[in-house]
């Protein structure tokens, strides 16, 4: 026994000597194989990173500009995923990048520039202006439109939160055709006017496209990626193409369920809405009192000073605190684009309610119309940044009263009638979203006779199959 013992003990030696003398092998302990997974870019007769031998020619990735149609990159640096450009933006380097990530992109700068990054959608045209006061169907300002682009906008978020950018690409370019619609902050997205105006023809189109396929280009090993040495020029890079199935039903039956989650919330943010929006002329008028005491003049507002405290945003961080359901994606900017556009909405009403009315030549239609029509391009459209129906109310109230030709003009009454305008569609709007399960019955009869066409589909193909079979 002592003899087998001893023998194998002079043959671990010999071994462990052999290893030693000749560099060229390279031994790894299993915790680096299934780490670094080097057994599957190493061969045992490669040398060490600072041989000088010649550097070895390495095999390239694919090129964006080359790649087929349907190909989405997969992966960080130059050929960066649609989820890196949706959360970045666009592949900038800044200070918190890695050098790998640096090194990468300064390399292949030339090939960066063929990337093409999405741009920002396009808002809703001006057209409106010149029609909302002779309509009936105010399309831009119908919270039915702003659900639909919220919950789309939403599912998109959920798409990327759950590693599936590239269902979230064929939404945002293949059948959107807009840009960047995650960076897309306002009341009028450019495709709701595209669809016609109407809150569910995007979805009755989504469900309508076929079935399709991408094929996705990921880099599974190469120098620099996935904890590789960057300076190795014997590690080869490879890629490997994972096709996506691309499934437009099964898309707008989710983005249903989404839009029926934004619904539900609405319903208790449009109390939070009504609340803040009955506040405004009584801490316009505290605040106006303190300071017409504080300073003994007649208390206008001077400068940059708010004229109410803005509460509405801090009511709704309180009312959803101690939801028993976890909030949408983008619960806080939903509710402020639902802000903004309940105070257009209420102008809207106001200023044909006097038109029809015959009050069309009275000071107030004229300031008012006059005075929406010169902000509603920056207060209202495009891209807009948080509290902007604030700002449009605080401006309003900050306005001097004066005298016309048709008469005596005051702000702070048209303010109160926005107000009490503003309840009123607010209490519409909540009726409406309570009504958002039964608005989607027809969009569940698509789905189900899209099914069903489906289903007769594939068994009329299988029964073909098997015929020629026989």
């Amino acid at each position: 026994m002592k003899e087998i013992i001893l023998c194998l003990l002079t043959l671990m030696r010999a071994g462990h000597g052999f290893l030693l003398q000749n560099p060229s092998i390279r031994s790894f302990s299993p915790f680096d194989t299934a780490i670094n997974g080097y057994l599957d870019g190493l061969s045992q007769s490669q040398p060490e990173e600072d041989s000088n031998d010649e550097e070895v020619e390495q095999q390239q990735p694919p090129q964006y500009k080359n790649i087929p149609s349907g190909v989405v990159p997969s992966g960080r640096g130059p050929l960066g995923s649609y989820l890196d450009n949706m959360q970045a933006g666009i592949n900038d380097v800044d200070a918190s990048s890695s050098d790998d990530e640096k090194e990468l992109l300064d390399s292949s700068s030339s090939d960066h520039e063929n990337i093409s990054l999405p741009e920002k959608p396009a808002k809703w045209s001006g057209a409106y202006l010149q029609e909302f006061l002779t309509s009936d169907d105010d399309s831009r300002t119908d919270i039915r439109n702003l659900l639909t682009q919220s919950s789309i906008q939403s599912f998109m978020r959920l798409l990327e939160e759950c590693r599936d950018p590239h269902s979230a690409k064929w939404i945002n370019e293949e059948f959107l055709e807009t840009g960047n619609l995650l960076d897309f902050h306002g009341t009028g997205a450019r495709f709701i006017e595209d669809f016609g105006g109407n809150w569910d023809a995007p979805l009755l189109a989504m469900i309508a496209e076929p079935k399709s396929r991408i094929i996705v280009s990921a880099k599974r090993r190469g120098r620099g990626h996935g904890g590789w040495s960057k300076n190795n020029p014997y590690l080869k890079e490879r890629w490997v193409e994972i096709p996506i199935d691309i499934d437009p039903p099964n898309l707008a039956s989710r983005i249903i369920a989404v839009r029926e989650q934004i619904a539900t919330e609405w319903v208790k943010d449009l109390d939070v809405l009504e609340y803040a929006n009955d506040q405004i002329l009584e801490s316009f008028f505290k605040i106006t009192k303190e300071r017409r005491g504080a300073t003994g003049c007649d208390g206008s507002i001077q400068g940059q000073q708010r004229t109410f405290e803005r509460i509405a945003a801090t009511l709704l961080d309180e009312n959803s605190r101690f939801a028993e359901v976890l909030s949408s994606p983008f619960r806080r900017s939903n509710f402020d684009l639902m802000y903004n556009l309940s105070i257009q909405a209420s102008v809207h009403r106001i200023l044909r309610k006097q038109r029809s009315g015959g009050d069309e030549h009275t000071p107030s239609f004229i300031f008012l119309r006059e005075f929406y029509t010169e902000r509603a391009q920056d207060m209202f459209d495009g891209v807009q940044p948080f509290g902007r129906a604030d700002d449009f109310m605080d401006e309003l109230l900050q306005t001097s009263p004066s005298v016309t030709e048709q008469g005596l003009v005051d702000p702070v009454g048209v303010a109160e009638e926005i107000i009490k305008m503003r309840k009123e569609v607010a209490r519409d709007w909540k009726a409406l979203m309570m009504r958002v399960p039964e608005d989607h019955t027809g969009i569940r009869q698509s789905l189900f006779s899209n099914q069903i066409r489906s289903t007769s589909s594939y068994q009329a193909d299988l029964s073909e199959d098997n015929s020629t079979f026989q």
